[in-house]
């Protein structure tokens, strides 16, 4: 039953999980300036995730090509991300996150 799971596609929840601290830096990403820009560092501090696992597993360029990130980077300059609350993907998990806590208030 569950080896003919493994043979679908990856899910959503399942691209996530494939990067230990996405969740970390999802739930931060919640609660940032979307206006603001931040460095690999900032939002490293932010998430209470350690930069080189960060970088390491490339995290931060996974939430880009997921949608919840977006990065800005001039030539020779060290690369910006800002929150990307404009796509599907970000506008998914704040109403997820909206709807565990209601649940959990009732």
């Amino acid at each position: 039953m569950f080896d003919d799971a493994n043979d679908e596609p990856e899910t959503g929840w399942g691209h996530v999980a494939s990067h230990d601290d996405a969740p970390a830096v999802i739930d931060t990403l919640l609660r940032l300036d979307p206006e603001t820009t931040y460095t690999k560092t900032e939002l490293s501090d932010e998430a209470g995730v350690a930069l080189k696992s960060l970088y390491l597993d490339g995290t931060l360029d996974h939430l880009v090509e997921m949608g919840f990130l977006e990065k800005h980077a001039d030539e020779g300059e060290e690369a910006l991300f800002s929150v990307d609350t404009g796509t599907d993907v970000f506008e998914a998990a704040v109403a997820f996150d909206d709807a565990v806590a209601a649940r959990l208030d009732e």
